[in-house]
């Protein structure tokens, strides 16, 4: 899976500092699949050049990741998504899970305002997408 084929939507004016934001879509590839252990991240300067921000940032992202146990770095040879990734996206603790989940819905809810779409039509979305 090479994440630089990705459609990555950045929201520069979602109030949601891109480093996270990348930090984001990683994660998710991870969880839905898309990313299996031992896959290489882009390095950040062709990351960097991809999404068209500082290096800095994505440099951050990846210390973040590592931090969290998705990805390891080896010098020299770049990150890789770490052995564990997909079990620690798949069991985070109930409070991780709570502080997850209030973080993606500022963030969706931030998006969805920054497009126009109105907290019913989400919510109707949200319905059809995962029915009970």
């Amino acid at each position: 899976m090479n994440l630089l084929q990705d459609t990555w939507a950045l929201e520069f004016h979602s109030g949601i500092p891109v480093y996270k934001q990348i930090i984001h879509h990683v994660q998710a590839a991870v969880a839905a699949g898309r990313l299996a252990e031992g896959d290489q991240l882009p390095t950040i300067r062709a990351l960097h050049e991809r999404l068209n921000v500082n290096p800095n940032t994505v440099a951050k992202a990846y210390r973040e990741l590592q931090h969290m146990g998705v990805v390891a770095a080896e010098h020299g040879s770049g990150c890789y998504v770490a052995p564990t990734a997909q079990d620690r996206a798949a069991e985070l603790p109930a409070r991780a899970r709570k502080a997850k989940l209030a973080e993606l819905c500022a963030r969706f809810a931030a998006e969805a305002r920054s497009h126009g779409i109105s907290f019913d039509e989400l919510v109707e979305q949200l319905k059809l997408q995962h029915p009970a």
